[in-house]
């Protein structure tokens, strides 16, 4: 894997070529993946912003941006362990907090293409009362890119840790085609349904349904109509389908579930969002085994593994 440092779009990145990639990392846009292409086919994945002006005012869309919290905690406030978790209110139309801050914070880089982020009394995230670390590595080969996300509770307490990938797809990602004619294929085990006031689970859930049956088969097109749906996987990888070939994701087993969201389905992107626990699982009356709410031991370290790669059909 070739690395080379490089001014990107008038930010410092960091670029990697192997087989017949190129990725692109903005380490002060939280370590985010924000190109990843063949160029040699005419092939771009990534939605990828214009300018650093254009990802700093919307740092959730472009790439591959992580959140901690993945998607929302109802009124920013929940309860584990005896003590009380309070974030900001930054969705106020209801009265939400979304998606944390680490998509836009920026991490140091350690190794080659291996990027951190520590919090500490220091440097405090949010109003999050541990100290951890986070960190952020890449490789890139004919395989595809491998992307790993590394949580150290650094605390003395257990650490609540929930996580996830903004995963934003160009639809079309292919030179010369139309996104009419992509389609979408998610091994989706069940949707959970949620409050469309509030975008918060009801609990209620369906395994049968014509969304179901048409992302199982690969036929959903992606362009055209709003889609906003919370899904629980099954093995095997999620593919966007072009004329003459897939981009694929697998996500390790770590990432239980997965938000699919299109911004109105005209913008030409597709979110499919891996995450590792429910929209609001620490509030749910579930069982952690139902709703994936975890909780990090005290210095102990978890890895969240997700391959990305192009299938030629």
């Amino acid at each position: 894997m070739d690395i080379q440092e490089i001014n990107w779009r008038g930010m410092q990145a960091v670029l990697l070529r192997a087989g017949g990639y190129e990725a692109v990392v903005a380490p002060e846009m939280g370590a985010n993946c924000l190109s990843l292409t063949r160029p040699g086919e005419g092939l771009s994945f990534l939605r990828s912003p214009d300018r650093a002006e254009t990802i700093r005012q919307a740092p959730n869309v472009y790439g591959l941006p992580l959140l901690f919290p993945p998607n929302r905690v109802q009124d920013g406030h929940f309860r584990f362990d005896g003590r009380d978790y309070d974030f900001p209110i930054n969705e106020p139309a209801r009265h939400h907090h979304i998606h944390g801050l680490l998509s836009s914070l920026p991490f140091q880089q350690v190794g080659e293409a291996t990027f951190e982020f520590k919090a500490d009394e220091k440097q405090p995230y949010l109003a999050f009362p541990h100290a951890f670390t986070v960190r952020r590595s890449y490789r890139l080969d004919e395989s595809g890119l491998y992307h790993v996300v590394e949580w150290t509770n650094d605390s003395d307490q257990p650490m609540p840790l929930g996580t996830g990938l903004h995963a934003a797809l160009n639809v079309p990602f292919a030179e010369n085609t139309n996104g009419d004619g992509y389609r979408l294929q998610i091994p989706a085990l069940r949707e959970w349904l949620y409050d469309p006031a509030t975008i918060i689970p009801t609990l209620q859930t369906q395994e049968e349904s014509p969304l179901l049956s048409t992302l199982c088969e690969g036929a959903l097109c992606p362009e055209g109509r709003a889609l906003s749906h919370l899904l629980e996987l099954k093995a095997g990888p999620a593919r966007l389908i072009g004329p003459a070939g897939a981009f694929c994701c697998q996500p390790g087993p770590e990432y239980a579930f997965l938000m699919l969201w299109n911004g109105g389905g005209r913008q030409g992107f597709v979110c499919p969002e891996p995450q590792s626990w429910l929209v609001d699982a620490p509030n749910l009356p579930l069982p952690a085994e139902r709703s994936g709410f975890f909780a990090l031991a005290p210095h102990q370290t978890k890895q969240y593994q997700v391959r990305y790669w192009y299938e030629r059909g």
